[in-house]
Parts: C-alpha cells; sequence; structure tokens
C-alpha cells in the first residue's frame, strides 16, 4: 500500500485557494487562444483549407493520446524538494511564450510547408500544454484529501478560470487589432496582432503559476521509497477504475459541446451576424450566466450530490442549445435568451469533472496500491484536447461540406457566405452542443463513486497507512 498521508480534514485556507486558482487565471488565456482561434487563424490568416486544417487538429491530438498518460507517468515518477507537481508549473509556462508566439505566425511558405509548420508547432504546444496542464490540476489532489473541501478547492480555478476566458473572450479580439494597429494597420503583416497577443497572454502565464508555485502546498505526499510507476500502471489503472472510464466518456462529450460553441463564435459572430466584432458583444452577454452556473455549482453539490449536480448542469446545457438551434439566427434577442440558458450548465460540469476526477485518486488507490495522480489527471488533459481535436476536426468538415469559403487575404468589407454554410455554422454552435450534452449524461447513470463510498475509501486507507507505519 501506498505509503500516502491521507487527511479527511484538511482545511485549506481562502487564501492558498485563490492562489492556486490564479494559476489557471494564466493558463486559460493562452489555452483560450489557442483553441477559440487557431481553427481561425489557419483559415482566414494563414490561408490552409478548413477540411485540412480540422484534419490537422484531429491527427495531432491522436498523439495527444499517447504523449498525455506518459506525462502523467512522468509526473507521479517526481521526487523533488518542491514536491511531486509544483516543479513542472515552476518551469514549464516559460516555454509557452516563444512556442505560443509561433503558432501565430504565418510565415511565407508553400500549401504543403504551411502545414508543415502548422503540425510542428502545434504539437510542440501541445505538449508543453501537456506538461504544465497535468501536473496543475493533478496537485488539487494533494493539496487535501476530504472531498467536500476538495469541491471548494475546485471551484476556485474553475471560477477564476471563467473570468479568464471572459475577459479573453471580451478582450481577445479588440487586443488582436489593437497590436495590429500598432504594428502598422493594414500595412502590417495579417499575423502581427495575433503574434503579439500570444505573447501579452505568455507572459500573463508565466506570472500567474509563479505565484501558484510560490503559494500552494502539497500536503497529501507519497513517500520517496515508494515504488514508481511504470507504463505498465497506466493499464492497470484504467481497467481497475470504472468511475474513471466513465468520466471520460461523458468529459469528451462534454468537453466538444463547450468547444463547439466558443469556437465557431467568431464564424457566427462574422457571418451569421454579419460583424465579427459581435465576437465580443455575444460573449459579453453570455459570461454572467456562465459565472451563474459556477457560484451555485458547489451549493448543488452539496445538496444532491457531485453525480447529479453534473447531470442537472449538463442537461441545462443541453436545454439551452436546443432552444438556440430552434431560434434560428435572425431573431438575434430570443437566440440570444436561449444561449445565455445554455451557458448557465456549460462550465459547472467541468468544475464536478475535475473534483470528480480527484475522488477516483483514491478509488485507485484502493484497487491498486498505488497512488497515480499523474496519471489520472492526464486523461483531463486528454479529454480536453481530444475533444478539442474531434470538434475542430467536425467544424472543418462540416464548414467545406456546407459550402464555406475563406474570404481573400487582401478582402476588405463583409464576406457573403451561402445560405447552407451560414445553416452549417449556426448547426455548429447551437445543435451540436445540444447532442453531445445529452450524450455526456447517459454514462453518468453508471457511475458509482458516491460521496458517502469516498469517504469510506478514505478511511480504509487511511487505515491500511496506519497498519503499515506500526
Amino acid at each position: 500500500m501506498a505509503d500516502a498521508v491521507v487527511s479527511a480534514t484538511a482545511k485549506v485556507s481562502t487564501k492558498e485557494k485563490f492562489a492556486y486558482g490564479i494559476g489557471c487565471f494564466g493558463q486559460n488565456f493562452a489555452f483560450y487562444l489557442f483553441s477559440n482561434y487557431i481553427l481561425f487563424f489557419y483559415t482566414d490568416i494563414f490561408g490552409i483549407l478548413p477540411a485540412a486544417a480540422g484534419t490537422l487538429l484531429l491527427i495531432t491530438r491522436i498523439w495527444d493520446g499517447i504523449n498525455d498518460p506518459i506525462m502523467g507517468i512522468f509526473v507521479d515518477r517526481t521526487r523533488s524538494r518542491w514536491g511531486k507537481f509544483r516543479p513542472w508549473i515552476l518551469f514549464t509556462p516559460i516555454l509557452f511564450v516563444p512556442v505560443l508566439i509561433m503558432c501565430f505566425s504565418a510565415p511565407e511558405l508553400s500549401p504543403a510547408g504551411k502545414l508543415i509548420w502548422a503540425y510542428i508547432t502545434f504539437i510542440l504546444f501541445d505538449m508543453i500544454y501537456t506538461a504544465s496542464d497535468v501536473p496543475y490540476w493533478a496537485m488539487s489532489s494533494a493539496i487535501t484529501a476530504d472531498t467536500t473541501e476538495r469541491n471548494s478547492v475546485v471551484v476556485y480555478p474553475r471560477f477564476i478560470a471563467t473570468v479568464a476566458v471572459a475577459i479573453a473572450t471580451i478582450g481577445t479580439w479588440p487586443l488582436i487589432q489593437l497590436f495590429r494597429t500598432i504594428a502598422g494597420g493594414n500595412a502590417a503583416r495579417p499575423d502581427r496582432g495575433f503574434q503579439y497577443t500570444a505573447l501579452f497572454y505568455g507572459i500573463i502565464t508565466v506570472v500567474c503559476f509563479a505565484i501558484t508555485f510560490y503559494l500552494v502546498k502539497e500536503r497529501v505526499t507519497v513517500s520517496n521509497d515508494d515504488q514508481r510507476p511504470s507504463s505498465k500502471d497506466i493499464i492497470i489503472t484504467f481497467t481497475k477504475n470504472k468511475p474513471l472510464l466513465l468520466l471520460i466518456l461523458s468529459g469528451l462529450f462534454v468537453n466538444a459541446a463547450t468547444n463547439a460553441k466558443l469556437s465557431t463564435l467568431i464564424y457566427y459572430a462574422k457571418y451569421n451576424l454579419g460583424n465579427e466584432n459581435y465576437n465580443t458583444l455575444v460573449a459579453a452577454i453570455n459570461i454572467p450566466f456562465i459565472l451563474l452556473g459556477i457560484a451555485f455549482t458547489p451549493m448543488l453539490a452539496k445538496k444532491i450530490g457531485k453525480k447529479y449536480t453534473y447531470i442537472l448542469f449538463n442537461a441545462i446545457f443541453a436545454l439551452g442549445s436546443l432552444g438556440f438551434f430552434i431560434s434560428g439566427w435572425n431573431n438575434l434577442v430570443i437566440a440570444m435568451i436561449w444561449s445565455c440558458v445554455s451557458s448557465i450548465g456549460m462550465a459547472s460540469p467541468l468544475v464536478m469533472q475535475t473534483s470528480m476526477l480527484a475522488d477516483t485518486i483514491e478509488y485507485a488507490e484502493a484497487q491498486t496500491g498505488k497512488r497515480s495522480e499523474g496519471i489520472i489527471f492526464s486523461t483531463q488533459t486528454f479529454m480536453v484536447k481530444l475533444s478539442s481535436a474531434l470538434t475542430a476536426w467536425f467544424i472543418g468538415l462540416t464548414l467545406a461540406a456546407t459550402g464555406y469559403v475563406a474570404p481573400p487575404a487582401a478582402y476588405v468589407g463583409q464576406f457573403q457566405q451561402s445560405h447552407s454554410a451560414l445553416l452549417g455554422i449556426h448547426s455548429l454552435i447551437a445543435l451540436f452542443p445540444f447532442v453531445s450534452c445529452t450524450l455526456a449524461i447517459i454514462p453518468m447513470f453508471l457511475y458509482p463513486l458516491t460521496e458517502k463510498r469516498h469517504k469510506e475509501i478514505l478511511q480504509q486507507l487511511k487505515l491500511a497507512n496506519e497498519g503499515n507505519v506500526e
């Protein structure tokens, strides 16, 4: 049995919770720019065809399926005077800055050269993001072992991440335009605004992760003499962890729904609503409702449990998306009302997902005798990136199939898309999330790890560890 120091009564100060969450603030600026603008950058700035760009995202994320658990093993093998997770949080974000700038650079290359550049820079960013994201979220399981306290701890980064996404959603496009104006306006290269925004967001990421490193403690620790995990432990961890497998399956659909709504918004604003600057307006209208859903999440989880809170908010996301789709895009007021309803349920499942993943660590420890936070939390990074890739691939294919045409690089004014292309965009932002959220609910009816069961497991581990000490 792993020599884990498990304390079900550990309390965490508000200051430390905030310091933990602030790391997510910086990270989400960089990730928002990357995940929600990279497809648009490829198609409308770099000149890569939509289907090719979507396929690129899919293929690179298949590599992630291999890379994420491997990174989890590296994290679980880490032993240092700073702890198991904190060294990764300090050093890896520094690489965000140059690589993110490269991702949003559009050098003059042949069509094949553009694809090669995009593949290389995309994969580099994904690997660096994984090396920071896996240990960051895994550390939530080391801050405290108490499941109720974990809910509170995880709410901070999720809430702060939503605030970051809110600011990024409202400010990113104006910031890109501002930086391009500073760089020379229409005379500047089209990628300049993206590059400077990437630099700005990368620096914010480094600073925020440094705050997390210095102010957050790892309390649930593993002995330096404990056996280090191997590649075989990846298979064991998954095959003996039914709650984890169900969360992964459900999480792929939840993240796909969120990715579709966010990454299609720039297309929806530019073409369906007729002005790309509406991207900021629509986001600003939805953000308070996203925050409202997150604010009620801990209270509902305490009252009805994590499982049913997760299901409830997914249902709200699904029904709001269906109403959004049925309302069409010509009646903007009705469409926005339904979009706001869907936003109430959009982020809360992600809060529950992180807390529930942390609970599966003790479940797996009771089954296997090993504590594998890195391997288990690598699945969260895997879920986010694979669902993002599948969604981007599907978006690319849908845009191509419905007749979407990217405007020429030198085109000035409002570029008109066909009705079928507009319907395709509207379906991606509304109907796709409805279907994905509905599918996400199904696995959760089989989810067996209740709060009561988790407390029993914690008690078993505590007794086993006390027996080992004696």
